[in-house]
C-alpha cells in the first residue's frame, strides 16, 4: 500500500507495532559484540600492557619531585596521587566516549548497524544499546585493569577513606558515567549526520583533558580560561571525585552535591537535546540516502 506522507515512512521506520522489542534487541547486539571481543581477544592483553606502560612513565617521573605535595580544597596530598585520581576518573569516562563512537563506524559492526537502522527496531534504540554495552564493558574492562596496576605500584596506599566518603565517591563515579553516557547519546547524533566517530571523541576527549584539572590544579590557567573551565561538569566531577579520596568529602559537602547535582542536570538536557535533535537528523540522512556511507 502506498504512503502520500512522506512523514509517515519515516515514523514507520522509528516505531511500528512488530518492532523487536528493546531487551531482544540489546541482547541480540550484546551476543554479537561479545563475538567480535572474543576474537580480538589479544587486544584485550595488549590493552593492559598499554596502560601498565603509561602507569610506569607517570609513576617513575614523579619520583623525580617526591616532596611536591598539593594542596586543594583543605586537603594536601603528594602530586602522584593527585593526578592518577584525576586520571583515573578520566580514563574510565572518556573510554566511554571513544568507544562508543568508534562503534557506530567500526568495519566488524556495519551490518548489525544497517539492519538494526533501517529496521523497526530503530536506530534511536540502535544507539542506546550500544552506548549501553560499551558502558559495562569499558567499566569491567576498568576494573580488570586498574586493580592489578594499583597493587603494584604504591598510587592509593596511604589514603584512608570514610565509608561516607566511599559512598559519596560511588555517587560522584556513577553521576559522570551517567554524563558520559548521555554525552556519548548526543555525539552520536552528529557522528551518523557527519560519518566522523572518532574525531568527534578525540576532540571532546582533548578538552576534557585541558579543562576538567585531571593532570594539575585549575589555579594554573589565566583566570578566562579558568572561568570556561567551570562550565563544564567534569571539572566539578574530578574536583569531588578528589575531595572524596583525599579530603573525607561527603555528600553534605556544596563541592560533592553541588558536582552530583550538576552533572545530573546536564545529563538531562543532553539526553533531552538527543531526542529533540534526533527526528531532524535521522529525516535528514534518510533524504540524502547517506547511511550506507558508513
Amino acid at each position: 500500500m502506498s504512503i502520500k506522507n512522506p512523514d509517515e515512512v519515516i515514523k514507520k521506520f522509528l516505531t511500528q507495532e512488530s518492532s523487536p522489542s528493546f531487551f531482544k534487541g540489546l541482547k541480540a547486539l550484546f551476543v554479537r559484540n561479545m563475538k567480535i571481543i572474543w576474537q580480538y581477544k589479544f587486544s584485550l592483553l595488549m590493552g593492559f600492557i598499554n596502560t601498565l606502560v603509561v602507569t610506569s612513565l607517570f609513576f617513575y617521573i614523579s619520583l623525580l619531585v617526591p616532596d611536591l605535595q598539593m594542596t586543594q580544597d583543605n586537603y594536601t596530598v603528594d602530586s602522584i596521587s593527585f593526578i592518577f585520581a584525576g586520571v583515573l576518573l578520566l580514563e574510565i569516562s572518556t573510554k566511554i566516549l571513544m568507544k562508543s563512537m568508534n562503534s557506530f563506524t567500526s568495519e566488524m559492526k556495519q551490518g548489525t548497524f544497517e539492519t538494526l537502522a533501517t529496521l523497526p527496531f530503530g536506530l534511536r534504540r540502535y544507539f542506546i544499546s550500544e552506548i549501553a554495552f560499551e558502558v559495562l564493558y569499558g567499566l569491567i574492562l576498568s576494573t580488570v585493569y586498574f586493580i592489578p596496576i594499583f597493587f603494584i605500584f604504591p598510587v592509593f596506599r596511604a589514603v584512608s577513606i570514610s565509608a561516607a566518603s566511599f559512598f559519596s565517591l560511588l555517587l560522584v563515579a556513577l553521576c559522570t558515567i551517567l554524563f558520559f553516557f548521555s554525552l556519548s547519546l548526543l555525539a552520536a547524533n552528529f557522528t551518523i549526520l557527519n560519518k566522523r566517530g572518532k574525531e568527534i571523541a578525540m576532540v571532546l576527549i582533548g578538552i576534557m583533558h585541558l579543562l576538567s584539572g585531571s593532570l594539575f590544579p585549575l589555579q594554573l590557567f589565566p583566570k578566562w580560561l579558568e572561568h570556561i573551565a567551570h562550565a563544564s561538569p567534569f571539572t566539578f566531577a574530578v574536583q569531588a571525585f578528589r575531595l572524596c579520596l583525599f579530603g573525607q568529602g561527603v555528600l553534605s559537602d556544596n563541592i560533592i552535591w553541588g558536582a552530583v547535582l550538576f552533572l545530573i542536570l546536564s545529563s538531562i538536557v543532553l539526553i533531552a537535546t538527543f531526542y529533540f535533535t534526533f527526528n531532524s537528523i535521522y529525516k535528514r540522512i534518510r533524504i540524502t540516502g547517506t547511511i550506507h556511507e558508513f
